[in-house]
């Protein structure tokens, strides 16, 4: 008997909620791990970007991997991966070693995300291509969204710690799920690994991130962190360049030449910034600055985080019936608006109950944004280039990711280390300008979905 692609893809339908679910839950401990771990906000905000940086690197791997082995066999490796960082991170009291856990971690999730939207596309029919990117939606944007709700209720009266070890038995019920369920799709073939690609879009990346982040550290050197930032530019022109000389790259750089996918992909990281940016400076903001408890910041986030998860379905649905159009400007305007209204809502005094208002609004903008684009995005390309476009499309995502949560908080302390404002004034600055900055990139994404053409197919 023939298994359903729901019974398919169960078990990575959780892995991956877990791997997304660990991007931002996070967020909200942050400030009790800067307390226990002794160390400030540009190096806390690490044990986050790292995350996004590693599970983008990975991505690309993950293309090469999926076509040379089964999908039950990259899901065992890459969901044992994680399990193993999480524990790691969870049981180590020292910041290297816990970032050193988040990193593999980011492995295991950087293998799941591409193996999970390349089995969702192999095993359900084009004609419900919106529905089954509700799918992914509602994990990858659920998943993130309840992070930040679900560490304040348990960093309210326990550990951080708790964050991992609660995490970790589901992971490993879910390997046993994956046994009786997950079936192999797809057909492998025999591919070599360039480790020069592997090797150039490290360097380049990381080099990218530490030098934006370096460039906010107080006392630190700007010309140092111009020139590691150049070493990073560099070698991404490297990385691009190799990819396009390779028969068979790790990234298809080529899909560029198709005008809807570039679109779309740039439309869709600048969504993916302002909601990772919103999930990371809010919590920060509500209890360094308005004395929120972890469990009260938490909760702030939860409604938002709800109805993003139901409107990332209901939009797919909407997409598959009426096209792109209507619903991604419709939710650009929404989350333009919002954040032109956050850094004036800003203050030692502002209203909690409105930044929660206003941040469920934002999320339901996002949620009409994610799936219709991300369906967009696989639909403009052909049947046989969705493998690249997959990889692609997550990479891009959570490298950008990774680089806005990195240049927020460079902005952030920069203001901060550059006026004569002191106290909270001087706190409030800084997260003024980098909501401002939020502002910049929802009004550059609304600017492009009106250039958006085209139907669904």
């Amino acid at each position: 008997m023939k298994s359903k692609p729901g019974i398919i893809v169960s078990s990575l339908v959780i892995a991956n909620f877990l791997g997304q679910l660990m991007q931002t839950m996070l967020n909200t401990a942050l400030p009790r791990m800067m307390q226990d771990l002794g160390i400030n906000e540009g190096k806390a905000q690490w044990l986050i970007t790292i995350y996004y940086l590693i599970a983008g690197i990975t991505v690309p791997i993950a293309g090469f991997l999926i076509g040379r082995f089964t999908t039950r066999g990259l899901f065992f490796t890459s969901a044992g991966a994680f399990a193993a960082g999480t524990l790691l991170a969870g049981g180590s009291s020292d910041f290297a070693f816990i970032l050193i856990g988040r990193m593999i971690q980011g492995i295991g999730a950087g293998l799941l995300m591409p193996l999970f939207q390349t089995t969702i596309l192999r095993v359900y029919p084009k004609e419900k291509i919106g529905s089954a990117m509700g799918l992914i939606g509602l994990v990858m944007g659920l998943a993130p969204a309840l992070g930040p709700t679900l560490s304040g209720l348990v960093v309210q009266e326990h550990s951080w710690r708790i964050l991992f070890y609660g995490i970790l038995p589901i992971g490993i019920a879910n390997l046993l799920l994956a046994a009786f369920c997950l079936k192999n799709v797809g057909e492998s073939h025999k591919e070599k690994l360039d480790l020069r690609s592997i090797l150039y879009s490290t360097i380049g990346f990381a080099s990218l991130l530490y030098g934006v982040n370096l460039a906010g550290e107080q006392g630190a050197s700007l010309i140092m962190a111009g020139m590691v930032t150049l070493i990073g530019i560099l070698f991404i022109t490297l990385f691009i360049r190799r990819q396009i000389q390779l028969t068979i790259p790790l990234l298809d750089f080529n899909l560029f030449r198709n005008r809807r996918f570039t679109s779309a992909s740039i439309i869709g990281v600048l969504m993916f910034i302002v909601m990772v940016g919103s999930e990371l400076l809010l919590p920060l903001y509500v209890q360094n600055v308005r004395g929120l408890t972890p469990r009260e910041s938490g909760l702030m986030l939860l409604p938002g985080a709800l109805l993003m998860g139901l409107t990332s379905v209901f939009a797919g649905r909407l997409y598959d019936r009426y096209g792109i159009q209507l619903i991604l400007r419709g939710g650009y305007i929404l989350i333009a608006g919002i954040t032109l209204l956050l850094p004036l809502m800003i203050s030692i005094q502002s209203s909690i109950p409105l930044f929660a208002i206003a941040y469920t609004f934002l999320m339901v903008g996002i949620g009409c944004i994610m799936t219709p684009v991300t369906a967009y995005t696989m639909a403009s390309v052909p049947v046989q280039m969705i493998t690249h476009a997959s990889p692609m499309t997550i990479s891009i995502r959570s490298l950008a990711s990774s680089l806005g949560g990195v240049f927020l908080i460079a902005i952030m302390t920069l203001s901060r280390n550059n006026t004569s404002l002191v106290g909270m004034e001087n706190i409030l600055l800084g997260f003024h300008m980098a909501f401002w900055s939020l502002t910049v990139i929802a009004a550059a994404g609304l600017i492009l979905s009106f250039n958006l053409k085209g139907q669904n197919s």
